[in-house]
């Protein structure tokens, strides 16, 4: 009795493992039919198929050079270790047919990979070498002829590098800050009303503008300051105030300006100027505040200013530019006098007579900004036209020699720089920024 139990017992193992046999027979033949490439039959029959001598992506496997986390900018590898059927050592040097596919996931950026197959004899190894820049999580494919491998795809999570402090001009509010930070980046000029606080937004992030939550920055308040260009201090011109957004990773500055004018300010961190952290500030009074809010908000009209143009390249070469002290410090709008004496009056320390400037009228509308002549005084002829838009660039300098009125250069990389002196030139200028952000959609009041 017991010999039979045990041959009955035999025999329907022997069978479980026929039929297995006969199944995976048949899985791998019906592979070939459907999987193989006709132009590759060739190459392989049916029986390199029932032996398993052939290269199955479900066998490979992939390693890691690496242990997370790990920051961006360095350059990663890992590696692909390629495997018939039957668990033999597939040769990498053939044709596998291998794509790696490395893809951000909140970006949908794709990141460019370099293949090097390892010079070791019957190698079965490809290693494969990239580079990120932008923190966050990251989507790896590893396919041998459109098919996954073994738990592909893969993720990876990478974190910001060393810090770098970007500043964005902001009241508040996340939409308004990526607003102000296009808007700053472009046109770096910030409108302010003497006597009334602005916000500052000050973002640490690494070099490739990864924000980093990780930085000494964000719990260091006593070593932010604000000055010009040339280094003077402007501590009796303004107060501040210092406080810190740690769910937002972001350093709050709140500006109060005490004296009218126009200012190249730089903020600087520990005595180090921060990116992105140079630009002008025009201050406003109440008066000139109100009038600019008046120039917006009349539907219709366009709004024009009397000025005076120099010749094109005229006031980089000139004589009188005042020198770049002079330019930088606060500048307010001077006293008038007689417009025609000045015409003809030199000018005191001035080797030779300056050109006679050209009158104009700069009309501003929201969508451009137009020089015009008249002739006989009632034909105009408009001589430049510049969109209100971030790419016309405004930069401010001193007094011009025979009206002793501020100059603007006006500049959108297109045509030649516009030399302007205007009585109102920062409510010109101011004007013009209003009319930018509401192009853009900002809410601003200055």
């Amino acid at each position: 009795m017991f010999y039979v139990i045990g041959g009955i017992t035999v025999s329907i193992i022997a069978f479980v493992f026929t039929i297995k046999f006969l199944c995976e027979l048949a899985a791998r033949v019906v592979s070939f039919l459907q999987n193989e490439d006709p132009g590759r039959r060739g190459d392989r029959s049916i029986y390199d198929y029932v032996r398993g001598n052939y290269l199955d992506p479900r066998s490979c496997k992939v390693s890691w050079d690496w242990k997370e986390p790990q920051e961006v900018g360095q350059t990663m590898t890992f590696r692909v270790q390629l495997f018939y059927k039957n668990g033999q050592p597939f040769p990498a040097h053939r044709p596998v047919g291998l794509r790696v596919n490395i893809t951000h996931i909140e970006l949908a950026l794709d990141i460019p990979v370099t293949q090097e197959v390892l010079q070791e004899p019957e190698s079965n190894v490809v290693k494969v070498a990239f580079t990120v820049r932008k923190a966050g999580r990251y989507e790896v494919a590893v396919k041998l002829g459109g098919l996954n491998v073994a738990y592909s795809p893969y993720y990876k999570i990478f974190q910001p590098g060393m810090t770098h402090l970007i500043v964005q001009f902001s009241k508040s509010g996340l939409l308004e800050t990526i607003f102000l930070y296009i808007y700053a980046y472009h046109f770096s000029t910030l409108v302010l009303t003497n006597g009334q606080q602005h916000t500052l937004q000050i973002e640490p992030r690494d070099e490739y503008g990864n924000p980093t939550s990780n930085s000494t920055s964000l719990t260091d308040e006593a070593n932010y300051s604000l000055g010009t260009v040339d280094d003077e201090t402007l501590e009796d011109c303004y107060s501040k105030s210092v406080s810190l957004n740690k769910p937002q990773c972001q350093v709050l500055l709140r500006l109060t300006l005490k004296k009218t004018g126009c200012f190249k300010a730089r903020i600087s961190y520990k005595d180090q100027p921060l990116s992105n952290g140079e630009f002008d500030i025009i201050v406003l009074s109440e008066n000139e505040k109100t009038c600019v809010e008046k120039n917006v908000s009349t539907p219709g009209i366009s709004i024009y200013f009397e000025a005076y143009l120099y010749s094109s390249g005229n006031y980089s070469s000139s004589s009188w530019q005042l020198p770049a002290s002079s330019l930088l410090a606060p500048q307010r709008r001077p006293s008038m006098g007689d417009e025609e004496d000045e015409h003809d009056s030199p000018v005191e320390g001035q080797p030779e007579k300056v050109k006679k400037p050209k009158k104009v009228y700069c009309y501003i509308s929201p969508k451009q900004l137009s020089v015009k002549e008249f002739y006989l005084k009632i034909i105009p002829w408009r001589l430049f036209t510049f969109r209100v838009c971030p790419g016309t660039k405004f930069t401010y300098h001193g007094p011009d020699p025979v009206h002793k009125y501020l100059t603007l250069v006006v500049d959108d990389g297109i045509q030649p720089p516009v030399e302007l002196s205007c009585k109102d030139r920062n409510i010109m200028a101011a004007t013009f920024i209003r009319f930018l952000h509401k192009n853009i959609g900002m809410y601003f009041n200055p």
